[in-house]
């Protein structure tokens, strides 16, 4: 069974908006009804699990029915952190999933992961374990640490930038997760699946990206940007946009 974990337990507090960022309406929708359409008609996905802010937890069920959302299994309560969300996510599945089973996880606020994607993680992961997306920089990065000065750099050829979606066995993830939350390893709110990865000793193994799906929704701007790309969609399927 492929499971796709959607993480929505951020408030978004840099997009200025009175309510969760991946609850505010775009283009008559919630965001969050964006992220949750992928992994609905996705036939690489068997079922979703969201990993939700305590308070929208009814809100995401009333979505399920609204929209049809046949998929939707689990809503659970999202942690202070993105690692304690994940970390909810994953323990909420220990007496349900098998260790076979594949976690996919995605952002509620990334809406612009498609089949292609889905597809290449699964079968990387299938092949070596692990599957993390990322796609060529497109710039050198400035080594600084006071943010004015720097004196070298990561050279873009040789880097790639990590996104997700991050997929991984449950049987992987849960070990890994109960290790580093009993050693207090890559707990912070700095941490994420693929540095606990890492602290742990494990390889990471890189899948197909886009750069559209470099997309995620922090900052006005970048939801002027999403707006953009909903827009143009709109345009290519009603015929007026070559």
């Amino acid at each position: 069974m492929n499971i796709a974990v959607v993480l929505a337990g951020g408030v978004g507090k840099r997009l200025g908006e009175l309510i969760p960022k991946q609850f505010v309406e775009v283009l008559g929708k919630p965001l969050i009804v964006y992220a949750l359409e992928v992994y609905e008609r996705s036939e690489y996905i068997d079922a979703i699990e969201v990993v939700c802010v305590p308070e929208y937890i009814d809100a995401v069920w009333g979505y399920a029915k609204t929209y049809g959302f046949g998929k939707l299994k689990w809503v659970v309560p999202g942690g202070a952190s993105c690692q304690e969300s994940t970390k909810n996510g994953i323990f909420n599945l220990e007496k349900i999933c098998k260790d076979d089973d594949i976690l996919v996880f995605g952002m509620s606020t990334s809406i612009f992961v498609t089949d292609e994607i889905l597809l290449d993680s699964l079968e990387t992961c299938n092949r070596y374990g692990n599957a993390f997306a990322a796609m060529q920089c497109v710039y050198n990065l400035a080594v600084t640490d006071d943010g004015l000065t720097s004196k070298s750099l990561n050279y873009k050829e040789i880097h790639k930038t990590l996104n997700l979606p991050w997929t991984a066995p449950f049987g992987t993830l849960l070990k890994l997760y109960k290790e580093a939350y009993t050693k207090n390893i890559e707990t912070g709110a700095a941490s994420y699946v693929p540095t606990l990865f890492l602290a742990m000793g494990e390889t990471l193994y890189l899948s197909k990206d886009t750069t559209k799906n470099l997309v995620h929704v922090t900052t006005p701007d970048d939801l002027d940007i999403l707006k953009g790309c909903l827009l143009v969609e709109k345009m290519k399927k009603e015929g007026n946009l070559v």
